[in-house]
């Protein structure tokens, strides 16, 4: 009898030959997707580093012979040719470098070797209950929905018949965890009267940005990137068109993009937060067009802006107190004024009233003007 046919994928003995001193060879033969066995070979300047240069240049050959996938395909490779994939669809910058993270910090890593046609529902499962086990609840919404996007890609390119990430389970968030929690409006006076007093947010120019998160129920990345073009100071409306974002190798960038197409929308606002607005441009515009900078006027980071809120909570008696805290505290004020959850959602720039109903309050009724009832649940605040 013959030998068995390899498999599609693999390699057969890798032979080394020392062709002179200092140079040698390492050689095998691949079988490759077409079913086609053909030779590759290596070098390198030992034996040793000759088969190591060999090995790992498998790892990656279907992907070398014009960028197809295939069954064979490293799921390393194919979560690079994803990150392009969505680059040419134009993604957002924060898009693209949460879809990166979860490709680099975590896919690659821990199941990086594994092939396309390997990926299988229950090892792709494990990955996820050790990402949630070990990084937690966000970083495993992330990676499944990244894995999601990456084996679409491979269905649509045939390397695969079914997305097997469609038979994996979703993973729970813990009871008890449901992010940044919502200051009673009841409680909002005592905290504002707090935040002011608080130096390292006065001396950061922090406390009036607050003022209008609260008021807004904006993003703090929104509230970051708010320019005094997007404000219509005779209609008492501020217009969501950009959201600040740290992009890796880049810094704080101002990205034209909001979040989801729900984000961009326009605001009424109070008319004391268009006071606020309006005594901000006028001290600002002769050095920049940003009505809410740094205090050396540059882009305004938002997870620095988490930050300096979270080194004070405890202090003023806040400890669960977030930046999405005040946007929570929006979407309680306009609920308790009776308005409706398609209302609120669009003022909050959600594109799906449910999950404003489910995440930000219990029940949801009635109707009326969000910029009016804005004003009257913080008269006297700002």
């Amino acid at each position: 009898m013959g030998r068995p046919r390899q498999s599609i994928g693999t390699y057969g003995t890798i032979n080394v030959t020392e062709l002179r001193p200092g140079k040698w060879r390492a050689r095998t033969r691949y079988r490759f997707a077409d079913g086609k066995a053909r030779q590759v070979e290596k070098y390198g300047t030992t034996k040793p580093k000759a088969e190591s240069f060999l090995k790992q240049s498998l790892l990656t050959i279907e992907a070398g012979r014009g960028g197809e996938l295939r069954p064979t395909t490293p799921l390393r490779i194919l979560g690079q040719m994803f990150l392009e994939h969505k680059r040419g669809l134009e993604r957002s910058e924060g898009t693209l470098e949460t879809y990166g993270y979860a490709v680099t910090a975590h896919i690659i890593p821990r199941i990086g070797d594994l092939t396309i046609a390997e990926a299988k529902p229950d090892r792709l499962q494990k990955f996820l209950n050790t990402v949630h086990k070990e990084s937690g609840h966000g970083a495993t919404k992330n990676c499944r929905s990244t894995l999601s996007g990456m084996m679409s890609l491979a269905v649509s390119n045939g390397a695969i018949s079914r997305n097997p990430v469609r038979d994996v389970e979703r993973i729970a968030q813990p009871k008890g965890k449901k992010g940044a929690a919502a200051v009673s409006p009841d409680d909002l006076p005592d905290l504002m009267g707090k935040l002011r007093q608080a130096p390292t947010l006065v001396e950061q120019d922090t406390v009036e940005l607050l003022d209008f998160m609260v008021a807004s129920g904006w993003r703090v990345g929104e509230a970051c990137a708010l320019k005094a073009s997007s404000i219509d100071f005779s209609a008492g409306t501020a217009e969501v068109v950009a959201t600040n974002v740290r992009v890796k190798g880049r810094g704080i960038v101002r990205q034209t993009v909001p979040k989801t197409d729900a984000a961009w929308r326009v605001t009424p606002l109070p008319g004391p937060t268009m006071d606020l607005l309006r005594r901000r441009y006028e001290r600002l515009k002769a050095d920049t067009t940003l009505l809410f900078p740094t205090a050396v006027l540059t882009l305004r980071d938002p997870s620095n802006t988490q930050r300096e809120l979270r080194d004070v909570r405890d202090s003023l008696g806040y400890p669960k107190l977030s930046t999405h805290s005040f946007r929570k505290t929006a979407a309680t004020m306009l609920d308790r004024a009776g308005m409706s959850a398609t209302e609120i959602a669009a003022f909050l720039g959600h594109a799906n009233p449910s999950m404003t109903q489910d995440v930000y309050m219990n029940t949801l009724k009635g109707s009326t003007r969000a910029g009016a009832v804005m004003q009257d649940q913080l008269k006297g605040l700002i």
